[in-house]
């Protein structure tokens, strides 16, 4: 049975997200594709991680658990992690994500039937407790639309002009996307040191440079997967300003300190800036030898602007900005663009963000809910009720809320009025 299905992969580098980690793992151990397996490769935690993958292994053998007892850092766990990976096809989440029921088989599905080798998807969300949620938030986006097949030179062309990689359709492996292994092997072969994680972080830059490899990929509006939102999400520490969080991300720089940002952008170090990123994934993707992936010149008067924007209307708290302001100035000065700075730093006004929670249920673009209101507590309860979410609420409109009105009046008047009266029958 396995030889008529490829083998998908899920590779899961983390650290410290033992009470998280164990619902990640039951999204995956529920998943009845016949050819799959996930690989856990734990970065020396702190905590009892190693451990839960263990026990979870036990019960499930399509569990690989790798237990590090050297620190080796975010792009270097990732790296690992996909060396281990066999060939056919691989995505991976974090120690806080998750799968949704019946997913892989689906993307076996949705690939078999395009033809492609590369396929990205809209995923759902679920956010932990935190000090920015009081309660637990999970939402399914609405959108309900046919399978497109995306030019990969759009989509990199889009990005010179934006500079955010976090779009739908950035087809990354990271909880957005599957890619096959060939398609990682040739990132690979085009490398210097055969690694596929070339920039300093391991999300944004696999979206970029595998969009490169291919001329289209699949867009699938379904969601195949669900991000998960922790307080110890690395993310997250850039909007805090806390002892804790401020030291966790300096560790995250303190990791990345050799391997610095493209020359063009100064051989600055790594920055959270999501524009510098983006640029960083274009430019790196760019130089490697052969690659086949087409785009604009980058311009750089463009960059300046927009990460200016970027900062201005972030939830960034103005203390960690100062760090990101001299990277840009480093940029400035290497493009003869330091009119172009001062007048920014000038004429900029940074937005103060306050953040407030709002509890219940809402609907946007996005079905959201406050999390204990329907009984979930954590991303596998999330992940049991996404494709119904996704089904009844992704369809429902003024149409079907007019629906619900009348339906509900004929049912009322069905039990109480309107009847015609007859005598009882005689006895």
């Amino acid at each position: 049975m396995e030889k008529e299905y490829p083998l998908f992969t899920v590779i899961i580098p983390e650290k410290n997200r033992a009470e998280y980690l164990v619902h990640t793992l039951k999204t995956c151990m529920i998943q009845e594709y016949p050819n799959f397996e996930v690989i856990v490769s734990d970065d020396c935690s702190e905590d009892n991680s190693a451990e839960v993958a263990r026990k979870a292994s036990e019960k499930d053998s399509r569990i690989k658990v790798f237990a590090h007892d050297h620190h080796l850092g975010m792009r270097d766990n990732f790296e690992f992690a996909l060396n281990q990976v066999r060939p056919g096809y691989v995505m991976a989440l974090g120690g806080d994500d998750g799968l949704v029921p019946g997913c892989i088989q689906r993307m076996y599905e949705i690939l078999k039937e395009t033809r492609r080798e590369l396929l990205t998807w809209t995923p759902a969300g679920f956010s932990y407790p935190s000090p920015l949620n009081e309660e637990s938030i999970f939402y399914v986006r609405r959108k309900h639309a046919p399978l497109e097949i995306r030019k990969s030179k759009d989509f990199l062309t889009q990005l010179t002009k934006t500079f955010n990689y976090q779009v739908m359709g950035c087809p990354m492996f990271y909880i957005y996307g599957v890619a096959s292994t060939r398609l990682v092997d040739m990132v690979k072969s085009r490398t210097k040191d055969h690694s596929f994680y070339y920039c300093p972080t391991p999300d944004g830059f696999s979206g970029v440079v595998l969009a490169g490899e291919v001329e289209d990929y699949v867009m699938c509006y379904e969601p195949l997967s669900i991000g998960g939102s922790t307080i110890k999400s690395q993310g997250a520490n850039y909007y805090r300003t806390d002892a804790k969080s401020r030291k966790e991300a300096e560790e995250f720089f303190n990791d990345n300190i050799r391997r610095t940002m493209h020359s063009e952008l100064a051989s600055q170090q790594y920055s959270p800036l999501i524009t510098l990123m983006t640029a960083d994934y274009l430019l790196t993707a760019r130089d490697l030898p052969g690659w086949p992936g087409q785009m604009p010149e980058i311009s750089f008067e463009s960059l300046l602007k927009k990460s200016f924007q970027y900062m201005a209307n972030s939830y960034y708290d103005i203390s960690v900005l100062p760090r990101e302001l001299k990277i840009l100035q480093e940029i400035a000065k290497q493009h003869n663009l330091m009119t172009l700075f001062e007048s920014l730093m000038r004429n900029t006004k940074k937005k103060v963000i306050e953040h407030k929670y709002v509890s219940g249920l809402a609907v946007t673009n996005s079905i959201r809910f406050s999390a204990k209101d329907v009984g979930i507590h954590n991303i596998y309860d999330a992940s049991l009720a996404t494709n119904f979410v996704y089904e009844f609420f992704g369809k429902f409109s003024l149409r079907q809320y007019g629906e619900i009105v009348a339906n509900n009046m004929k049912i009322i008047h069905s039990r109480y009025g309107g009847h015609k009266k007859v005598n009882l029958p005689k006895i």
